[in-house]
């Protein structure tokens, strides 16, 4: 029996055809034989010979003769290789599937746009664990403000941003990524360290430095402010979180940051967590892409890393509150 089995597959193998059950399932799907040879762009013999091949090489008729009727009808060997020939191509279609995928990692690219926080103390982790596991895929990292973000995602310049406050309306997909909380900082020997615990509008005149309009950061810090019927406006406004800090530590005002983003300075002495009422503030970091536009095997692949907790392990743990 064993050598029976041995003998049909072997024989099988070697002259039924992946090409063959192609033909086969789609002249059963259309039908017709005229069809299916349209649906294939082949002639009408040349599909009639491939089903005469491949019926000689089953040993089997594959369709019943049925003079005066339109419709195909099958043979019991001819049905039950049509529900196999499905499956068999389907595999087919998922091995390749899953081949192109594979192959795509090797040769292909993730470009991000990252909100300048996230995307200076906060994606550059993740694109390291992404670099770890897939050593050919090149890496992209475009740091820049929430207005250029969106951006570069609809002009198709980058596959995934990463930024804080979300924009009203339905173009772009979105998850969360990870909580970012927002603190107000000052030099160690600031004045209002002494008035601690403070009340938004103490920070009014702190003076109040604040990043460029557009960023996400200064966004949050302005509507916080006008919750509370405050109108903020900056002393001094600044397009880069380095020399905020700076501003800040050499006692030229306060400046709300995220505490990803002082954890060195807070290190070093130069920086002081004001106590403020309501704070830290709680927001959240979001991964976006287009909606209508299909990931890249190797973007999908690196948000499905930014999905995962494994890389987060090595970000700085957040500060408290008082």
């Amino acid at each position: 029996m064993a050598a029976e089995v041995w003998m049909i597959g072997s024989r099988l193998e070697r002259r039924m055809t992946l090409h063959q059950l192609r033909i086969f399932k789609s002249t059963v799907d259309q039908s017709s034989f005229t069809r299916a040879a349209a649906a294939l762009s082949l002639s009408q013999p040349a599909v009639t010979h491939q089903l005469q091949a491949l019926s000689r090489s089953l040993g089997h008729a594959l369709f019943q003769t049925q003079p005066g009727r339109a419709k195909l009808a099958l043979t019991p060997v001819g049905q039950a290789l049509y529900e196999r020939a499905s499956r068999m191509l389907a595999l087919v279609q998922e091995t390749d599937d899953v081949i192109g995928e594979i192959v795509g990692l090797q040769t292909g690219s993730v470009r991000v746009a990252g909100d300048t926080t996230v995307g200076i103390y906060v994606v550059p982790d993740a694109l390291s664990a992404f670099h770890r596991a897939h050593p050919h895929i090149k890496l992209r990292l475009d740091v820049v403000n929430r207005n250029r973000v969106r951006e570069l995602l609809q002009t198709g310049e980058a596959d995934l941003g990463i930024l804080g406050r979300l924009w009203k309306d339905d173009v772009f997909c979105a998850e969360p990524l990870i909580q970012n909380d927002l603190m107000w900082f000052s030099a160690p020997d600031h004045p209002l360290v002494k008035r601690e615990p403070l009340r938004l509008k103490d920070l009014v005149n702190g003076p109040l430095l604040m990043r460029e309009p557009g960023s996400g950061t200064r966004e949050a810090a302005e509507t916080i402010f006008r919750k509370h019927g405050i109108e903020p406006v900056p002393d001094m406004e600044m397009a880069s979180n380095g020399a905020l800090k700076r501003a800040a530590a050499g006692g030229l005002g306060v400046a709300m940051f995220s505490t990803c983003a002082v954890r060195l300075e807070l290190g070093a002495g130069l920086l002081r967590p004001l106590r403020v009422r309501g704070f830290p503030l709680r927001r959240m970091w979001h991964t976006v892409w287009m909606r209508d536009r299909l990931l890249s095997p190797a973007a999908s692949a690196f948000r499905d890393l930014l999905r995962s907790p494994s890389w987060r392990d090595q970000l700085p743990n957040p500060l408290g509150s008082d």
